[in-house]
């Protein structure tokens, strides 16, 4: 009764949560005699200064024996029978998620005596299909990289950055930048809003990092990519502490090229640091020796940044624009600068001889006085907003109940909490910001304020049970249950002037030669007027968008003989919701401040306002309550199954295969453009018909919007691409009753492992990956079929035209050819999208991966790989495009040329660590990188239509909707590359020992040491 009223308390009562996947990894073994006969009733225990306590295990008939849920480092296996020698083997590696199998032989004695003997921990994982890289502590301090994370993904097989340091996103071997499960001992760290991890999370902690890249069991849930498994450091029952002083500063920085050479490059001077400091402090030890330990750390970082591209004339036009506004000091040619605190505390209980918890805390704080996402050389000081104070808070409670020596249970429950505030500055948001580097002028208006609030509570309960010699095999049984709660709160308002306006050409206007600066085509008089449909203060309403999930998993490891079936199958029920929500009325009363003159304070807006009312449709500023309602809702079952073969018998030598399917996690970000409260945009298209230069009410000139916003809320906006196609059929809205699919992905995976030598594993792998019902946006009311028709005819129109080429030039022929474009006709309704999973969106990766890693012994370490690849498809896999925003399925010109290699396709990549300990600990360590360039796409950067297009069926109607197309793919994708990328870091590092009180290493990192420009 106290232990099932115990489970139940652990399992339910937990406002926290985390997930059931392993942190820890496993050592079996069979104990034998000199005849190879199975010893029963040997006692076997197992020690490490990693591990609290020893713990025991007694041989059954079979001679074997087990531990698992052991926390990654080295460990003592001691084995006692009596008529036998104990025998004790030292130095077993354990690594996380790994099972490490050992064959003890005793010896008969007269009399009994201790043998002691030091392990050859094997490197070959004979028992588990999955494909994993796993650094330790050691390693991480060795390499020279940055001190963070994201360098550290990206060094991994198949890994390639997206460039942008401040969210840390890497497509890795054909995954989007959103497909990475990120776990720091246990606690699910992605943001429910974008899934990119919400908080950085220091690398001073880590004691081991395993990237499993594929093959993943069916308890790893929430990723259709890599499972990025962070387990950190404990303490233990010595009191140990350290510190890491890292500095750079400008002087230590070289520009590669002169100031000749980049005034006649025409480019700005690169931007790095003008000052780097971070310090980090940590301390671990017994609080009662084998009963409770600690661990602490504390990091501060701060660095500086030069950014070369302010304009060098912005000064006097910010002054002459804004008279008395600015300071002096904001006058002052900007850079950027980064605070950030991090702190880090875990306590490791044994609260009985069978229980054991483990609860941690880490907390993340980041300020930057410019926001570095708010920036560019078309961006003046006062458009750039505040990163005003980030918090983050994770923490994780786990228990770890051994019910007997084959069966265990482990409970956790994980909080994690994010607010992220980036705010314009209220002293300058009616101001002009963007600035034109031809024109040499300023216009437009700040960007708008966001306030986040991100929360995810995680319950999970998982059983292990080991079975020998059932049905003539070993087995692993694991069954788990999950719960996932999260929630995605936004305040988005804009203070002052809520208006966007486009000119074409100031200097013209400052003439006199033309009447309107808002012209966006001189020729024909038009413009575009463009606001964002949100409140002038904070707390006005809040956009919400949650979350449920409801995850169970069952798998089976069965060994046999040489073989081992690793089968497994999860069952996810997950959905997004709405809690009810309501906004204002939203009317803006612009005031004399208001620097575009023209546009009167409010008039324009409630005329425009009202002429979509007369047209029967509600717009974006009108006063609204919304129900709870779901947005999306999923239910999925995946299959896992993999293999593995002992080639030789021997534990060296294994064959792996698996196929798996993964379902895209859901994330709020991408499902929450049905929501109506979100950050809004609406746009209209200005014509001048009295041709006086000013934006005059609907009856003098005249307005046409570019796209609505169903403000429905009884709609739900993801259909099946099936009810989008039988709505164009029917024209009934009652046929939008199609639920979007979920996405998911196939992966195939084929490879060979083989021990070359002691401590020296190399591996080669065949990966082949598709992604299906991949989503994306589809415009309900004109599709992207340029074939299709209506009442009056075709929808779309084409426009024949010559391509002049690479070389720019009609007169050579040589490389011109035809291309047709596709004009939506002018009498069709503005576009309304839906998010579909459109049958023609794909992507597909293989690769042939070579990796070889090489533990350190006999003074050097090696890892490392080689890998040949493809990733093509029509979605790209960034950041920007992974919402179902990809709007290349949004018109039919946009679907040309458009299928190839991606982005991220980088057909060559190539990275090597090493580290070689020379005399007088004197310790050189290098990475080598070198990898492809990125596919190259030819574009147009616009193509005009003539100013009348041949009507095809004599309707009268006019066909021309845009006077011209921006971005046209002029040759299928990937035609050319950019350059290829090869670089070299080193670090020269001398190490100080101090004997029983530690040691000192000073380090000194040179990147690019051979000089690379391009």
């Amino acid at each position: 009764i106290l232990k099932t009223s115990l489970i139940l308390l652990l399992a339910f009562g937990l406002t926290s949560a985390g997930f059931a996947q392993r942190q820890t990894g496993t050592i079996h073994g069979t104990v034998i005699d000199e005849e190879g006969t199975p010893i029963p009733g040997a006692s076997v225990a197992a020690s490490s200064p990693k591990f609290l306590g020893t713990k025991s295990y007694v041989t059954g008939e079979t001679g074997k024996f087990r531990f698992p849920a052991l926390v990654p480092g080295e460990y003592e296996i001691k084995v006692e029978m009596p008529g036998f020698n104990t025998k004790i083997t030292k130095g077993l590696l354990v690594k996380v998620g790994k099972t490490t199998s050992m064959t003890v032989t005793l010896e008969m004695a007269t009399i009994e005596e201790e043998v002691t003997v030091v392990a050859e921990s094997p490197v070959v994982d004979i028992e588990t299909s999955k494909i994993s890289v796993s650094y330790g502590a050691e390693f991480i301090a060795t390499i020279p990289m940055s001190r963070d994370l994201y360098d550290i993904q990206n060094s991994i097989p198949g890994a390639v950055s997206e460039g942008t340091w401040y969210r840390r996103t890497s497509s890795i071997l054909g995954g989007t930048v959103r497909s990475q499960l990120y776990a720091l001992d246990g606690v699910a760290m992605n943001d429910p809003a974008t899934f990119y991890s919400m908080v950085n999370i220091n690398v001073d902690v880590y004691e081991e990092i395993e990237f499993e890249i594929g093959a993943h069991p069916a308890e790893v849930g929430q990723t259709d990519g890599t499972y990025v498994n962070i387990v950190t450091k404990s303490g233990g029952n010595k009191f140990s502490g350290g510190a890491t002083l890292y500095y750079t500063g400008e002087s230590m920085a070289q520009d590669l090229w002169t100031e000749e050479e980049m005034i006649a490059l025409g480019v700005d001077p690169p931007s790095k640091y003008t000052d780097y400091k971070d310090l980090s402090l940590n301390f671990g030890g017994p609080i009662i020796k084998d009963r409770i330990w600690f661990f602490i750390n504390g990091r501060r970082q701060i660095w500086a940044r030069a950014y070369s591209g302010t304009p060098e004339n912005r000064l006097q036009i910010l002054a002459d624009a804004n008279p008395g506004v600015f300071s002096t000091e904001q006058l002052q040619h900007y850079n950027f600068d980064h605070q950030e605190w991090l702190g880090f505390a875990k306590l490791t209980f044994q609260l009985t001889k069978n229980i054991r918890y483990m609860g941690m805390i880490h907390y993340n704080n980041i300020y930057e006085p410019i926001y570095s996402n708010r920036y560019g050389t078309n961006v003046s000081w006062d458009a750039t907003a505040v990163w005003d104070n980030e918090n983050s808070y994770a923490t994780s409670h786990q228990f770890n109940w051994v019910l007997d020596q084959n069966t265990f249970l482990d409970i956790r429950g994980n909080y994690i909490y994010r607010y992220f505030p980036i705010k314009i500055r209220p002293e300058t948001a009616g101001n002009y910001y963007n600035y034109d580097n031809e024109e040499k002028i300023y216009w437009g208006t700040s960007s708008y304020s966001d306030e986040y609030w991100r929360r995810k509570m995680v319950g999970s309960v998982s059983l292990t049970r080991f079975q020998d010699e059932f049905l003539g095999a070993s087995h692993e049984f694991k069954a788990g249950f999950e719960y996932e709660h999260t929630e995605y709160d936004r305040d988005w308002y804009k203070l002052g002037n809520p208006y966007y306006t486009y000119y074409d050409d100031y200097n013209n206007y400052m003439a006199g030669n033309i009447e309107g600066l808002y012209y966006h085509d001189i020729d024909d008089r038009e413009g575009r007027v463009r606001l964002r449909a949100c409140p002038g203060e904070p707390r006005q309403w809040l956009v919400q968008d949650h979350t449920n999930r409801y995850s169970g998993y069952v798998q089976d490891s069965i060994t046999t003989g040489k073989f081992a079936l690793n089968l497994g199958i999860r069952l996810d029920h997950s959905y997004q919701y709405e809690p009810e929500q309501s906004r204002p009325e939203l009317r803006y009363d612009m005031g004399p401040e208001h620097q575009d003159a023209s546009l009167g304070p409010n008039e324009l807006l409630e005329a425009l306002i009202q002429e979509e009312h007369d047209r029967g449709y509600a717009t974006r500023f009108d006063a609204l309550t919304a129900p709870y309602r779901r947005v999306v809702e999923f239910t999925t079952l995946s299959p896992r199954i993999g293999v593995v073969y002992d080639i030789f018998g021997n534990g060296k030598t294994a064959f792996k295969a698996s196929f798996a399917r993964y379902y895209e996690p859901v994330w709020s970000a991408k499902y929450n453009a049905t929501n109506i409260f979100g950050a809004q945009t609406q746009i209209w298209r200005w014509f001048d018909d009295n041709e006086d230069g000013d934006m005059d009410l609907p009856g003098i000139d005249h307005y046409d919007v570019q796209s609505r916003k169903e403000q429905d809320p009884s709609v739900i906006y993801y259909n099946t691409f099936e009810s989008i196609q039988k709505y164009w059929e029917t024209g009934n809205e009652d046929d939008l009753k199609g639920g979007l699919k979920a996405p998911y992905m196939h992966e195939f995976l084929a490879g060979v492992e083989h021990e070359l030598v002691r401590d020296f594993k190399l591996g080669f792998q065949f990966v082949y990956k598709v992604n299906k019902n991949i989503v994306e946006s589809v415009d309900k009311v004109n599709g992207y079929d340029w074939t299709r028709t209506d009442e009056v005819g075709p929808i779309w129109i084409p426009y024949d035209f010559v391509d002049p080429g690479w070389d720019g030039d009609w007169e050579t022929t040589e490389d011109n050819k035809d291309m047709t474009i596709y004009a939506l006709r002018r009498d069709r309704d503005a576009a309304m999208f839906l998010g579909t999973n459109p049958p023609e969106a794909e992507r597909k990766y293989w690769a042939f991966i070579l990796t070889f890693d090489k533990r350190m012994s006999n003074k050097w370490q090696l890892k490392g790989s080689v890998l040949y690849s493809s990733f093509k498809g029509n979605c790209r896999a960034g950041y920007g495009y992974t919402e179902g925003e990809e709007s290349y399925f949004d018109e039919p010109t946009k679907l040309i040329n458009n299928y190839g290699p991606l982005p991220f396709d980088r057909p060559l990549q190539v990275k090597i660590m090493g580290t070689v300990i020379l005399p007088y600990d004197i310790i050189i360590s290098a990475y080598f990188q070198h990898r492809s360039g990125s596919a190259l796409t030819r574009e147009f950067e616009r193509v005009y239509f003539p100013s009348d297009i041949e009507d095809p069926v004599g309707s009268g109607v006019e066909y021309q909707r845009k006077y011209s197309y921006e971005y046209v793919m002029a040759d299928p994708r990937g035609s050319q590359r950019n350059p290829s990328y090869t670089n070299m870091d080193l670090r020269v590092e001398k190490s100080i020992s101090f004997g029983n009180y530690g040691k000192l290493n000073f380090y000194v990192d040179i990147f690019n040491v051979a000089g690379r420009k391009v």
